[in-house]
Formats: C-alpha cells, sequence, structure tokens
C-alpha cells in the first residue's frame, strides 16, 4: 500500500511540473506556447479519470502555489478555466456515459461560457479593456504592415485605385470583425484544440492507467446535436438584424453577441460539413488524389461547407432512404 501510494505521489509531482512548464511556455511564446499548455493540461484531465478527484484536488493545489510562487497568482488562477474546470467538466460527461462527441459538446460550450465570463469580470468587455487593447495594437500593427504592401502596389501601378480601394475596404472590415470576435471565440478555439487532445491522450493511455473511455466514432460519422442550428440562426439575426438597433450600447452589444455565436456554430457546422464530405468519399469510393484535391476546396470555400453541414441537420444525407418501390411490389404487380 505504501509504495502504491508513493507511486502516485511521484508521478503526480511529475503531472504538477509538466502542467507548470506548460503554463510558462505558454507565458513566454504565446502562439506555440497555447499548444504545449493543451498538452501540458492532459494530467488534469487523466488523474480525474483514473485516479479521482481527491488526487485531482492535491494535484490542481500543488500546480496552482508552484505557478503562483514561480510565475505570479494571476498567472497561476488562468489554470482555473483553462486547464481544471473543462477537465472536471469533461470527465464527469464521460462517468456519467454521454457519448464522445455530445461529452465533447457540452464541456466545450460550458467552458467558453464560463471562461468569457471570467475574461469579463477580471477584464471587463469594454473596448478599452488592456487586453483588447493589446490585441487592437498587434492587429493595427499587421494592418499597416499590409497598407504598406498596398500603397507599393499603387505606386507601382499594377492595380487600379479602385481595387486598391475595395481591397482597404476589405481590410478594414476583417479587421473589424476580428476584433468582435474576442474574446469568446478565440477561447472557443482554444478549448477545441484541449479538450480534443484531452480526449486523444485518454483513449491512448487509458490502458496503462487502468480505466476505460468509449472510442470517438469514424470522423465520417460525426454529428452534432439538430439544436445547434439555433445558436446560427440566433447568431446571424443578432449580427445583421438587431444590430441595426437604434440604441448605440444595445446595438454594438448585439453586434459583438451575434458576431461570436455566428463564428462558433460556423466552426461547429465546417467541421460537421467536412464529417460528412468525408462519408460521401467512403459512400462514393472517392479515391485518394481526388480527396486530398476536395478537402483543399473545402478549405478554400469553407461558407460552402458550413451550408453542408447546416443542410444535412434537415436533409440527413447519412440516414439510407426507403426504397420508392419494394421487390415485393414489383412481383404482384407481374
Amino acid at each position: 500500500m505504501t509504495n502504491f501510494t508513493g507511486t502516485r505521489t511521484f508521478g503526480m509531482a511529475v503531472m504538477v511540473l509538466i502542467t507548470t512548464a506548460g503554463l510558462f511556455a505558454a507565458i513566454q511564446l504565446p502562439l506555440f506556447g497555447a499548444f504545449m499548455l493543451s498538452l501540458a493540461g492532459i494530467p488534469a484531465f487523466m488523474i480525474l479519470l483514473a485516479w479521482g478527484g481527491l488526487w485531482f484536488l492535491g494535484y490542481s493545489a500543488l500546480t496552482l502555489t508552484l505557478t503562483g510562487i514561480l510565475a505570479s497568482p494571476a498567472a497561476a488562477l488562468t489554470l482555473v478555466p483553462l486547464i481544471f474546470m473543462p477537465a472536471i467538466m469533461l470527465s464527469a460527461t464521460v462517468r456519467l456515459g454521454f457519448d464522445p462527441l455530445r461529452a465533447i459538446s457540452l464541456t466545450l460550450l460550458s467552458a467558453t461560457v464560463f471562461s468569457v465570463g471570467l475574461w469579463g469580470l477580471a477584464n471587463g468587455f469594454a473596448s478599452d479593456s488592456q487586453p483588447l487593447l493589446l490585441v487592437r495594437e498587434k492587429f493595427t500593427q499587421q494592418i499597416a504592415v499590409f497598407e504598406e504592401q498596398l500603397d507599393k502596389i499603387q505606386e507601382k501601378g499594377a492595380e487600379s485605385s479602385e481595387a486598391i480601394d475595395i481591397a482597404r475596404e476589405n481590410l478594414k472590415a476583417v479587421y473589424d470583425y476580428t476584433l468582435l470576435l474576442i474574446p469568446a471565440t478565440l477561447l472557443f478555439v482554444w478549448h477545441l484544440i484541449t479538450l480534443a487532445v484531452f480526449y486523444g491522450a485518454a483513449q491512448k493511455f487509458a490502458g496503462q492507467m487502468g480505466f476505460a473511455v468509449v472510442p470517438l466514432p469514424p470522423f465520417s460519422q460525426w454529428r452534432f446535436d439538430w439544436k445547434l442550428v439555433w445558436l446560427f440562426i440566433g447568431g446571424w439575426l443578432l449580427y445583421n438584424v438587431t444590430g441595426s438597433a437604434e440604441s448605440i450600447t444595445v446595438s454594438t452589444l448585439a453586434i459583438r453577441v451575434g458576431a461570436n455565436c455566428l463564428a462558433i456554430s460556423s466552426i461547429i457546422y465546417f467541421i460537421a460539413g467536412l464529417s460528412l464530405l468525408f462519408f460521401m468519399f467512403d459512400k462514393y469510393k472517392i479515391g485518394s488524389f481526388a480527396r486530398v484535391g476536395f478537402s483543399c476546396l473545402a478549405l478554400v470555400f469553407t461558407q460552402a461547407v458550413v451550408w453542408f453541414g447546416i443542410i444535412d441537420v434537415w436533409v440527413d444525407f447519412r440516414t439510407p432512404k426507403p426504397a420508392l418501390f419494394s421487390s415485393s411490389d414489383s412481383d404482384e404487380d407481374f
């Protein structure tokens, strides 16, 4: 018993160091480090599934204490919405017997709402909040670089002034729309990647750690709850209709909420549409070369793939349709 407890204690200490290292990587290298933090969060999910809540409490307490000392208390607390809460939610849905896609979907939406709520409490949602100002500054720098390129093209006379003006307007529209997606859609994408990493690691190491998880279905069979279509419809209405309200405050809030609902639901239905595309590949025995070609086109025509996924909610392409005439009916006619 002593050896058993000692082994787990040592393993927990190693997992604490892994998560702490991932947080430091995320602080030092924001883009690459974000993915490293996703990997470093695997221990939280694995401990909950394999060892239970008491060991998870010890792991989380040690991790928060160590990161708080080495980095800062504020940096340590970011682990709560980014790692600990999603791990708790996903492990709970798995233990309750939800199928993998439903478990991940519920956790994904819950973790996004929770993270956005904490972001709002800590930083505020106003456009003059410090994190948004930093993001705006980064985007402004990138926009300035693109505008310099447009100026050089205009000086060379390679394109007409009208085409350059259209390019500038499109650039500004992308810039403004992207700012609306921070923080909600940004956090949604991060949680989506993290939960996929969590579940993939659980499938791989379940046997070694003495627990079992239901494997994810083949990608061609991924389907989501049809009720998610209301997120898309509501987002579209808020962004395009309610956003024109006379009250500036109501209009700004409606546009921001609508833009994020529209973006998040579009990501979900892009995945659903891509899954349906792979189902068609299998159904019609599409060759490898054609699959690569169609997949590349799907990455270009993303909106078409999104609508493909939405239409499947009602048409249900993957369910076999009953034959118009049965063989017995045909025999009776002759």
